[in-house]
């Protein structure tokens, strides 16, 4: 058999993305600009690598029929605020798995940022808006579909259905207000489909595969975790405070608050802060932060490759030697 000679193109149909430093003649990235490597099976990938004063890295994209997958890292000079547009209509699974940031959305006040170890997903339709990067370095995995492609997914239930009438108004909104923890099944797989190395039409096969198991996983935990709440009888109020301070403890991982701090942030007392923050997670504030931080240390050294010594530090050790992933 004759080799198939790869080929390569442009794609002008695909969702269309901006990102720029001040203003648009600050460009560096734009959707369908670059040259995308074409499977057999019409898969095209796509890969660039940028170094400027403010930071350096890498993104990557892969473009199906029914999904976009894209993800990458970046290491940060300085704290930078990235501006961007994006011209489609669009349900935006992300995961954060390193970084803390803020993003605002079309000239919302509300923060829609997701920071390390968590994950949610979004709805947006001709979306512009900024980034602000609060640490020296981060990585993501998203992966982008059509809403019609992404409803047929959705399972019933309140939160499921808010989320669906949500899209149907063309409403820029996230699935839950709070942001969750990647679970280590869901680090697995981001690692399997960044990883894969399988070719046409086994790696359409194999991705789409993978990507409706992530998504699966999103969808159960979240269900999972509605249910909790419906049958609890902590009030609704203190759920929320819950779930901020969880974020709090995120956002400080490398620098955890004291529980006195912690309480105070969120408005409340460390008596409550100890016994409701166990009630809804299962754990106490100092076993969620030591699981955060290992599953945090798992991936840096897995996926990263990182020294020890290095992801000590990121996750919040003084000394290495405290440390035992």
């Amino acid at each position: 058999y004759a080799k198939r000679k790869t080929i390569y193109a442009k794609r002008n149909n695909i969702m269309g993305l901006k990102l720029y430093l001040k203003d648009l003649q600050n460009l560096f990235y734009e959707s369908g600009c670059q040259y995308y490597e074409i499977d057999d099976v019409g898969t095209s990938e796509m890969t660039i690598n940028y170094d400027n004063k403010y930071f350096k890295g890498g993104y990557k994209e892969i473009i199906l029929d029914n999904f976009r997958i894209s993800f990458g890292d970046s290491t940060f000079s300085q704290q930078t605020t990235l501006f961007f547009e994006f011209n489609e209509e669009t349900v935006e699974m992300h995961f954060s798995l390193q970084g803390i940031n803020s993003v605002f959305m079309n000239n919302n006040a509300t923060d829609f940022g997701v920071n390390g170890s968590t994950h949610n997903i979004f709805y947006g339709n001709d979306l512009k808006g900024r980034l602000d990067w609060e640490s020296k370095s981060t990585y993501f995995f998203e992966v982008n579909f059509h809403p019609d492609t992404f409803t047929k997914h959705l399972p019933e239930g309140k939160t499921f259905d808010t989320f669906k009438k949500m899209i149907y108004n063309k409403e820029i909104g996230r699935l839950s207000k709070y942001n969750y923890p990647i679970t280590p099944e869901m680090l697995t797989i981001i690692d399997q489909i960044t990883k894969c190395s399988w070719k046409n039409k086994f790696r359409q096969m194999f991705l789409e595969a993978k990507v409706t198991e992530l998504l699966m996983l999103q969808l159960s935990q979240i269900a999972e975790d509605n249910a909790t709440l419906t049958t609890s009888e902590t009030p609704k109020g203190i759920v929320d405070k819950m779930y901020y301070a969880s974020d709090l403890v995120i956002k400080e991982l490398n620098n955890p608050m004291h529980l006195k701090d912690l309480a105070k942030a969120v408005n409340t007392n460390e008596c409550t802060l100890k016994k409701e923050f166990k009630n809804i997670f299962g754990t106490t504030v100092f076993g969620y932060i030591r699981d955060t931080q290992m599953k945090r240390a798992k991936e840096l050294l897995t996926n990263h490759g990182m020294p020890v010594g290095r992801v000590s530090e990121i996750i919040g050790y003084k000394n290495p030697h405290h440390f035992t992933p």
